[in-house]
This record gives C-alpha cells, sequence and structure tokens, in this order.
C-alpha cells in the first residue's frame, strides 16, 4: 500500500494548509505500516511469553523534552503497546489501519522469535 500520510491528507485533501501533526513533523515516506506499533507489540508479545502473563503493572518514563507526560503506569504489557500504537495516530504520523496492521506484524514478529528460541 503506497498511501499518502494524514499531513498529506488534510492539507492536500481536505485543503486545510495549517493543519500540522502534533509532533511537528512527518516522516518523508509512504504511511503503512506503522513501525512504531510493530516494535511495541512485538515487545509486548516477547514479555507476555516470557512472563506467562499479560497482567504484570510497571511504570515507564521518557526523557524528551518535549513529552507532556513524563511518566506513565500501566496494568499490561498489551496496554502499553496498544497506547503506542495509538500514539502513532494521535501525532498524526499514522491513520488507525497503519497503527492495528503494525500491531498485527510485531505480534506475529513476537511469536516467530518465541517459538524460535536459539
Amino acid at each position: 500500500m503506497d498511501l499518502w500520510r494524514p499531513v498529506s491528507a488534510i492539507r492536500e485533501g481536505l485543503k486545510d494548509t495549517t493543519w500540522k501533526p502534533l509532533s511537528g513533523t512527518t516522516p518523508c515516506f509512504p504511511a503503512w505500516a506503522s513501525g512504531h506499533s510493530a516494535f511495541g507489540a512485538a515487545w509486548a508479545g516477547i514479555m507476555r511469553q516470557y512472563f506467562k502473563t499479560d497482567d504484570i503493572t510497571f511504570t515507564a518514563s521518557t526523557d524528551d523534552p518535549k513529552s507532556p507526560v513524563r511518566t506513565r503506569t500501566f496494568t499490561s504489557f498489551s496496554q502499553a503497546a496498544r497506547e503506542e500504537a495509538d500514539s502513532r495516530v494521535w501525532l498524526g504520523v499514522h491513520y488507525p489501519w497503519d497503527a492495528s496492521d503494525g500491531s498485527a506484524l510485531g505480534e506475529n514478529v513476537a511469536m516467530w522469535v518465541f517459538t524460535h528460541k536459539m
């Protein structure tokens, strides 16, 4: 799939030339599939399989000076992965289906990695 990013769709398709993504920038290649969603889902899948549960509460933080929220507490690995996927949509970098497809890709990678231990 070779699809324009939300910023292009809004500016060119909807003719809103002043709209800017929350992140301030957008990658210069087509939108599909979300790499961040894939990484997050792969990580969550590996963690679920390793700990044999998804229900582990943990807190993550960022050192990004532009982040409006510095720490987040999650009640599961899946919750963190879902939020990471959603964040790509909120930032205006991806469409919801990019995030869903990236998450599915990450789940498949996690399953393959865990079943092909070296």
